[in-house]
């Protein structure tokens, strides 16, 4: 809208110069005739009353007056009925020849009174032929306008420097106008991209004292705001209640579950697949509900996490150890010789949900005969472990977004899952004060990489 508005503005700026420049240019070249016209029909008709006062016969009296008024610049000469010229000397300059000729060549009618422009060996003279003396005479009369169009072009020419400068200042002033008109509506678009839940809070935006449409705008942005903000609390509040209410009836159905397949080992075969597949539906209806508890926790400034030392090799060992048999998949642990010195600052329960969700995500989209890989190691910044699979892996596209609440990869349409297991572990991970990042290519697979503090 900024462009559109500059560029609109800036053709109307130029639009208005040229036509001003056009304009200024026909008005001097006007004058320039009119003035010529008048101060050369003045010159005529003072020739002409002195010519009917004394006798036409008399060719030297007649040729005398034609030369008392003629001069450097204006000609006078006349045509006698008989198509004879009485032409004064100063006609006859090399500068002036075919002046006569020209100048009647352009009025063979014989008009009176139309002035014409002719050029003579590059020079603009303006041509009359006045009138008829009683004679039966026409007198003709030449003006040289050179000098007055090159004072008249040098004098447009400053105006030309001068307008010039006038639009670059014009042009100047409005691009500062429609900046400053259009930002309110630059900060609107602003801050409407940086929008997330967390700063609705804090995104409306004060009400600019510009034109009135944009204060009204505002007004309606902050309202929504506001709107959003309290349906965005309202779904917490109603999310954290939710998931609280059904936490005890999943433990219990759990548990009813568990004690069944326990005290009734001799169930048909079918009867103990559907049980299991009900308790393992139990299993992640709870993950789910853990999930949506933490990030509810979240949201409210209610995450419980500790500030502990964390040894990483006993934590890794029981993942190995427990989730390999509990998916059927081979986990495979990389670990360096000095086991003893990894020891990072977090949460060690919370430390072990993003290890098992993470290795849950990558069993969930890998072929079964492939591994996981787990690896430890010290860097630089402090302690660093990675979740490596041989998946399906994901998009490039979906990579910036993979970290969001309910975003799911593209490739990923025949698998169940509900978006939020990689959220709530970079909100775990980031808690811990750690950071979380991912490296993948469809086909062969993701690497996950978790950089811990060393404690």
């Amino acid at each position: 809208m900024l462009g559109q508005l500059q560029l609109a503005t800036y053709a109307a700026v130029l639009l208005g110069f040229t036509a001003a420049t056009s304009a200024g240019l026909w008005l001097s070249e006007r004058t320039r005739l009119q003035m010529g016209e008048a101060e050369l029909r003045a010159v005529s008709d003072l020739a002409a009353k002195h010519l009917m006062d004394i006798e036409t016969e008399d060719a030297d009296e007649v040729l005398r007056e034609l030369s008392y008024h003629s001069n450097s610049m204006i000609q006078l000469w006349l045509e006698k009925a008989d198509g004879t010229l009485v032409v004064p000397k100063s006609l006859r300059r090399p500068s002036l020849h075919g002046l006569v000729q020209s100048s009647m060549a352009t009025n063979r009618p014989r008009t009176p009174g139309k002035a014409n422009m002719i050029e003579v060996r590059g020079r603009d003279h303006l041509t009359i032929v006045d009138r008829k003396i009683d004679s039966g005479d026409w007198l003709w009369s030449s003006m040289e306008i050179t000098e007055l169009g090159e004072s008249q072009t040098e004098f447009l020419g400053w105006m030309i420097v001068i307008w010039g400068c006038c639009l670059a200042g014009s042009l100047m002033l409005v691009t500062l106008l429609v900046r400053r008109i259009t930002k309110p509506l630059q900060d609107l678009s602003d801050r409407s991209a940086e929008l997330t839940a967390e700063g609705l809070k804090t995104a409306a935006l004060p009400v600019p004292r510009g034109p009135i449409e944009l204060a009204r705008l505002t007004r309606t942005y902050n309202d929504l705001i506001e709107r959003l903000a309290w349906s965005w609390s309202q779904q917490r509040q109603f999310v954290s209640a939710v998931s609280h209410e059904l936490q005890s009836p999943l433990i219990l159905v759990s548990g009813s579950l568990k004690r069944v397949m326990r005290k009734a080992p001799d169930l048909d075969p079918a009867l103990m697949q559907r049980l299991q597949d009900a308790q393992d539906e139990t299993a992640e209806m709870q993950q789910l509900l853990n999930d949506l508890l933490d990030l509810s926790h979240s949201d409210s400034g209610r995450l419980q996490v500790k500030e502990e030392a964390v040894p990483l090799q006993p934590l890794l060992d029981t993942i190995v150890r427990v989730q390999g048999p509990a998916y059927g998949r081979f986990l495979e642990l990389t670990r360096p010789d000095d086991e003893c010195s990894l020891v990072a600052l977090g949460d060690a329960s919370r430390l072990h949900q993003v290890l098992v969700n993470l290795v849950e995500n990558a069993h969930k989209y890998s072929p079964p005969d492939q591994p996981i890989q787990l690896t430890v190691a010290r860097v630089a910044e402090g302690l660093q472990v990675e979740v490596i699979d041989h998946g399906i892996g994901i998009p490039s596209t979906d990579q910036p977004h993979i970290f969001k609440r309910f975003h799911r990869g593209s490739n990923t349409g025949g698998y169940s899952g509900s978006g939020l297991g990689l959220s709530v572990v970079k909100l775990l991970v980031e808690a811990m004060g750690g950071s979380i990042t991912v490296a993948s290519e469809p086909g062969m697979g993701s690497r996950f990489r978790i950089l811990l503090q060393s404690a």
